[in-house]
């Protein structure tokens, strides 16, 4: 099931019924900041300059998401983004979505020289390791890769 990445900018009517879709199968933890539903609406009301939305999509159609903040930034240094949120369709789990997202957020870094973080406080996520993440205090970090060739 290969995914492209894609980001939420100007949903059509199909992306709001998928990401409607897709935050119902969010996990029970998750919250609005405000106790509205977790729903495309919320999603686009979260978009800033600093807050992006990464979609996994197959088909067309949404199948996982994944929250990017911007953390830091600098005239010589690469952006670092926060990923957190990662959700993906109960319809479509335990089949490598939210794998192939991450190696597809890796790839946008790379292209962009952005560096990513991702918080484990639970230390479950060891995974990352085997995408280039290293691990950096209570989570992992991924330092983009130059895309310069020669």
């Amino acid at each position: 099931m290969p995914i492209y990445l894609d980001w939420l900018e100007q949903p059509n009517e199909q992306d709001l019924v998928d990401l409607d879709k897709l935050f119902a199968d969010a996990p029970d933890d998750w919250e609005s900041d405000n106790g509205e539903p977790l729903n495309a609406r919320w999603a686009l009301n979260r978009l800033s300059k600093e807050r992006k939305l990464a979609l996994g999509q197959f088909n067309d159609r949404i199948v996982a998401s994944a929250w990017l903040t911007k953390q830091s930034e600098g005239p010589s240094q690469p952006y670092l983004f926060k990923v957190d949120k990662l959700c993906v369709r109960a319809i479509t789990r335990k089949r490598g979505v939210a794998k192939q997202l991450m190696v597809r957020l890796c790839q946008w870094a790379d292209q962009q020289q952005h560096h990513l973080f991702v918080d484990d406080q639970a230390d479950n996520l060891s995974g990352l390791y085997e995408l280039g993440f290293v691990q950096h205090g209570k989570g992992w970090l991924y330092m983009a890769r130059s895309t310069v060739h020669s």
